[in-house]
């Protein structure tokens, strides 16, 4: 139903970072939404810069942020987590 994608490679420190500690700062804003790590393609991912996070419902991409800047990502989860919740309702755009 409901994913984040961190998309980042191995070669690159920022993503190395964000993949350590997405989990705890996704936990302080209590986002229960699964989490999910994927290698960059060029074949199949659309990014500009990495590492980037992805929301999706249901197999749509809804929102996504670019970079490590924890209180920027904070607040994305907490949106990730306010659509989610709004979907779960029958709410959606």
């Amino acid at each position: 139903m409901s994913q984040i994608t961190l998309i980042g490679a191995e070669w690159c420190a920022p993503c190395k970072f964000l993949k350590a500690n997405i989990e705890e700062w996704a936990a302080s804003v209590k986002c229960e939404i699964p989490i999910v790590y994927e290698e960059y393609d060029s074949e199949k991912h659309c990014v500009t810069k990495l590492p980037t996070l992805v929301y999706t419902y249901d197999g749509l991409e809804r929102q996504r942020i670019l970079g490590t800047d924890k209180t920027q990502i904070r607040v994305w989860l907490m949106n990730s987590v306010a659509y989610h919740q709004f979907s779960l309702f029958g709410y959606e755009d």
